[in-house]
């Protein structure tokens, strides 16, 4: 997706984009027993509607999702 500076609406789309968070914390709990339930937002085709992980499994998963250090995800080039 790419916006000109005089495309603000464009541009506030592409920042609320930017700035989600990787998971809904709406949708994560703890179990009773301590482990980490997660709310799917659509069920899988068998009927779950959540997974629970360990709660190191699921650092493990988070840690999985974070970028190497001084990599950049976006890039920017101006168009000609």
């Amino acid at each position: 997706m790419a916006a000109r500076a005089d495309q603000r609406q464009k541009l506030e789309r592409l920042r609320r984009y930017i700035s989600r968070p990787t998971i809904a914390e709406q949708r994560l709990s703890l179990t009773p027993n301590g482990n980490v339930r997660y709310q799917l937002k659509t069920s899988y085709r068998d009927g779950t509607t959540y997974v629970i992980f360990e709660p190191l499994d699921f650092i493990a998963r988070l840690v999985a999702l974070v970028p190497r250090p001084r990599v950049n995800l976006i890039r920017f080039h101006a168009s000609p």
